[in-house]
Formats: C-alpha cells, sequence, structure tokens
C-alpha cells in the first residue's frame, strides 16, 4: 500500500491563502505493508522524511493512503 507523507496538515493545507501561486508543497510517495508500519517509519526517523535524492527532508504532519 502507498502513503504519501506532507510536512503540512491537511487543515494548514486547506485554511492557508495561496499567497505563492503554484509553490511545490513537497511529499514522498512510499510502500509500507499499513499505516502502523508508515507511522513506526516516521517514528524511527525522528518525525521527518527526506525526499528520495536526499536534497530536501521535512517534518511529517500528515500521511495518508494512495490509490
Amino acid at each position: 500500500m502507498k502513503f504519501e507523507f506532507k510536512g503540512l496538515s491537511s487543515y494548514e493545507e486547506n485554511s492557508m491563502p495561496n499567497f505563492m501561486g503554484d509553490a511545490e508543497i513537497r511529499s514522498v510517495i512510499q510502500e509500507f505493508i499499513n499505516m502502523d508500519e508508515a507511522i513506526e517509519y516516521v517514528s524511527n526517523h525522528h518525525g521527518f522524511v527526506k525526499t528520495e535524492d536526499g536534497k530536501f527532508a521535512f517534518e511529517v504532519r500528515n500521511i495518508s493512503a494512495v490509490g
């Protein structure tokens, strides 16, 4: 099962005025067996996830199943 990790909570994403136009909201999609395993992964990495290229890391505020 694929999960998307975002640095903004869904509330922040929906309520924040879009002053930056088409600014990129970074996210990472990874595959795990279930939500508990995805949460454990984030916990083991001190609440952070980094992009595949390793150039950006962010504190995870939102995990959602994709597809």
